[in-house]
């Protein structure tokens, strides 16, 4: 049965379909009201959902169907977290639809995004009750560049969902940075280099914690972030992204 809060979302979210009849957010055409997934049929069928063989720590597909259990880039580097998940890979009309979330200003891309990864994490059987759900920060200039935090709205729409308290300003990165897309892996190592910090490193203490991001990359800033909640005691960390690229390694 969904929490209270998960439920008036629901009633209201119906109400205001009625009124504004939800569009799908890949073509634009209409769909019913009260639907979770703003997808039409024929665009959910393009989804690049990750399917068969992944690595057991980031989830980027693996290729070879009797292969390792991890792929290169995890097999030769430490991870603070436990495992990433990803419903989809980073391409196609995923990869379009992130894009304009972050950065044409859809963010009611969020509530869709945010389900697809909720399908996902309620398909994993090997995951814990979390305490607390975080998301990954952005530097103040770019927050105010852009108008919002991207992974901070998909993180409230997956603490609504599992109704989950939601750790705002827990994560706070207090140096600008280049965009990590545009580097090389050795230049994205430098670039984030001391430039995040934890405002209470008391709040995550024993906790299970859910890290919430949009991409998945070569895992860095995920890791980097997920390092400093170990160091503040977190018990055990997971990660959460809508997409993972693949062959980024």
């Amino acid at each position: 049965m969904p929490n209270e809060a998960s439920y008036i979302r629901r009633v209201t979210d119906f109400i205001l379909d009625l009124i504004f009849p939800p569009k799908c957010i890949f073509c634009n055409t209409i769909l019913s009201p009260g639907v979770e997934l703003e997808i039409c049929m024929e665009c959910y069928d393009k989804i690049p959902f990750i399917q068969g063989k992944v690595c057991n720590t980031c989830s980027q597909p693996i290729d070879t169907p009797y292969g390792p259990e991890q792929c290169m880039d995890c097999r030769d580097a430490h991870h603070y977290f436990k495992q990433n998940i990803s419903p989809c890979e980073y391409k196609g009309i995923i990869r379009e639809a992130i894009v304009k979330f972050k950065f044409f200003g859809k963010k009611h891309y969020a509530k869709t995004l945010g389900q697809l990864m909720l399908k996902k994490i309620k398909q994993m059987t090997n995951l814990p009750t979390f305490d607390i759900i975080i998301y990954t920060p952005l530097h103040e200039k770019r927050l105010s560049e852009r108008g919002f935090n991207q992974a901070k709205l998909l993180a409230e729409i997956i603490s609504q969902e599992l109704g989950c308290r939601l750790g705002e300003n827990i994560l706070l990165k207090v140096k600008e940075t280049l965009p990590q897309s545009k580097l090389t892996r050795q230049q994205r190592q430098e670039n984030i280099k001391n430039v995040f910090q934890i405002s209470d490193k008391n709040i995550v203490q024993g906790m299970k914690v859910l890290l919430v991001d949009d991409v998945y990359t070569t895992g860095m800033t995920v890791n980097e972030c997920s390092k400093l909640l170990k160091k503040a005691g977190a018990k055990e960390i997971f990660v959460v992204t809508a997409a993972i690229g693949k062959g980024t390694y």
